[in-house]
């Protein structure tokens, strides 16, 4: 037995797969207990149990139980991650509107699942430190993607489909923010989470960002 491991009559995997395996397999397990358990009483004996190795094997593949948390975090928003990098493929195609409302659904998801996690995070200072540490490490977070927002929303201004009036740079903030903050308010009220309910929503939004705030002129009377 190695790591919680049975040996079997199978042929044995090569040495590169079976680590590779083992830190998967961690990883899954973290996620799973995340979801059934939570993260306050979290422990990386829990973890071991739940994956099938032992407690020490852990350590060997992540420094420390917050550089888990991060790798099941990364997981989670990894469609969405995906998503904004090819983004600029999108530019010119489709139309605005409609590559907006992907996105701020691909967002909306990432963050509905990961906000249980962040909200338990904030509760513990020097686990938010190290994840803030392990971050900005990584050059990753909200930043790169809203600045990545930002340059899809430019060459589409640069194409006319967007109006010269804009600030890309604050319009990619406040689409950000729409995206999580609607993820958190259902997450937080257990409304219903269905696709169709979710992209509806997000379509008023857009239209009501897209018409603008000032009142029109009025028109002439004939």
């Amino acid at each position: 037995m190695l790591g919680g491991e049975m040996l079997s009559s199978q042929p044995a995997p090569r040495k590169g797969m079976a680590v590779k395996d083992n830190r998967q397999n961690i990883i899954d397990a973290t996620d799973r207990l995340l979801r059934t358990h939570g993260l306050a009483r979290l422990t990386t004996r829990d973890i071991a149990r739940e994956a099938g190795v032992a407690e020490g094997l852990i350590y060997h593949h992540f420094k420390d139980k917050a550089e888990l948390i991060f790798e099941v975090i990364s997981a989670r928003v990894r469609e969405t991650k995906n998503h904004m990098q090819n983004l600029p493929l999108e530019v010119g195609k489709s139309t605005l509107f409609r590559n907006l409302e992907n996105t701020l659904f691909s967002i909306y998801q990432a963050h509905y699942e990961i906000t249980p996690i962040i909200n338990t995070v904030f509760a513990d200072q020097k686990l938010r430190a190290r994840l803030q540490e392990i971050v900005r490490e990584r050059k990753m977070g909200p930043r790169y993607a809203i600045e990545g927002l930002e340059v899809y929303l430019a060459a589409e201004q640069r194409l006319g489909r967007l109006s010269d009036a804009v600030d890309t740079g604050v319009l990619a903030k406040c689409l950000w923010m729409i995206g999580i903050q609607s993820a958190m308010l259902d997450r937080w009220m257990g409304n219903q989470h269905d696709e169709n309910h979710i992209r509806r929503e997000i379509r008023e939004c857009l239209k009501t960002m897209m018409t603008g705030f000032e009142p029109r002129p009025a028109q002439n009377a004939k």
